[in-house]
């Protein structure tokens, strides 16, 4: 691949997303191309983009992430390895905490100016308590070890990025909430799967709040915090959850796409507390199953956030309606098969 050069030098601006073949990053980068910006993608999986540079590699892979860094002005580091029962524990290590100190270290040596960091609202779920319209003031679980593995890794690679910001690199974190679209791995899907299944039931009393994001939100938020990301700004060092619309219950927001697609919607529902105790038996007979203790809390309990700093900080609003993300997400639904 040829070098690019900085954007300092009169080039085009270069923008890079990691985990360019996701969800969130090909709306991200969707987005960037539609402003005529010059992209960069690098994946693990391949992608097929004809307007954007496609690089496949591993960013744990120091010479891979070197090469995709070059003349570089701002990345997007979306590239994760995602909760799934499958992975290895080791594997959060490795990709969320020595990947992302690898981007950042690579960002450092090069003299790139910024990063904008995908983050999770996962940091901040201990197991146990739920979180009702909470903001940034909220702490880290006191003991991690409650946390699941993909969490912790979040949240230490988080707070890897911010103590990386200083006067010539700026970063900020993005802590989405559940997201979904098209693209989408696991939200949609797995309630999907579950409902074709003999798991088609409710958990919980259906009072428990859920925050959602639509996917193209997400990374317009992405997009506006790159572009007021800078040494003397509010946003440098900052760590913002980003939402969209008002939040439901998890279970409420599902049943309108499970209608339009056909699918039983679950009649049956379990209290949380039998449903909690279902999930401890499954975890210590198979622990491979996306049904478990952790599943249970987050939809049994208030998970909800506001991104009220976000907006003070730099103008983040939702861009898609309720109603055209649910459009644009059943449409690319129904072109899948489950």
């Amino acid at each position: 691949m040829n070098e690019i050069k900085a954007s300092g030098s009169g080039q085009s601006k270069v923008y890079l997303v990691t985990g360019g073949a996701g969800m969130l990053g090909r709306a991200i980068v969707a987005q960037l191309l539609e402003q005529g910006k010059t992209v960069r993608i690098l994946d693990i999986a391949p992608v097929k983009n004809d307007r954007a540079e496609v690089m496949v590699g591993d960013i744990r892979d120091a010479a891979v992430v070197s090469r995709a860094c070059q003349g570089v002005d701002t990345v997007f580091h979306a590239a994760a390895d995602v909760w799934d029962p499958n992975l290895a524990p080791a594997s959060y290590e490795k990709t969320n905490i020595a990947g992302t100190q690898l981007i950042i270290d690579t960002c450092l040596r090069l003299g790139m100016p910024r990063l904008v960091y995908t983050s999770s609202m996962d940091v901040v779920l201990d197991g146990k308590h739920g979180h009702r319209l909470a903001d940034e003031s909220l702490p880290y679980p006191a003991d991690f070890r409650k946390m699941n593995r993909y969490a912790y890794s979040k949240m230490m690679a988080e707070q890897a990025v911010i103590q990386a910001n200083g006067p010539s690199f700026s970063t900020c974190a993005l802590r989405l909430v559940g997201m979904y679209g098209p693209g989408d791995k696991y939200h949609l899907p797995n309630v999907i799967k579950n409902a074709k299944s003999g798991l088609n039931i409710r958990l919980g009393n259906g009072k428990a709040q859920f925050s959602h994001i639509f996917a193209g939100n997400a990374a317009h938020a992405h997009i506006l915090a790159a572009e007021h990301l800078a040494p003397d700004s509010p946003t440098a060092g900052q760590i913002y959850f980003i939402t969209d619309h008002d939040p439901v219950n998890f279970f409420d927001f599902m049943t309108p796409f499970l209608k339009q697609l056909g699918i039983p919607v679950p009649k049956r529902s379990i209290p949380a507390g039998p449903a909690n105790v279902l999930g401890w038996c499954v975890e210590k007979f198979s622990s491979k199953s996306n049904f478990n203790t952790f599943t249970v809390y987050c939809v049994c309990v208030d998970h909800t956030f506001v991104h009220d700093e976000a907006t003070r900080d730099f103008g983040y609003q939702p861009i898609f309606t309720p109603e055209e993300a649910f459009n644009i997400t059943l449409a690319w639904l129904k072109t899948q098969k489950f």
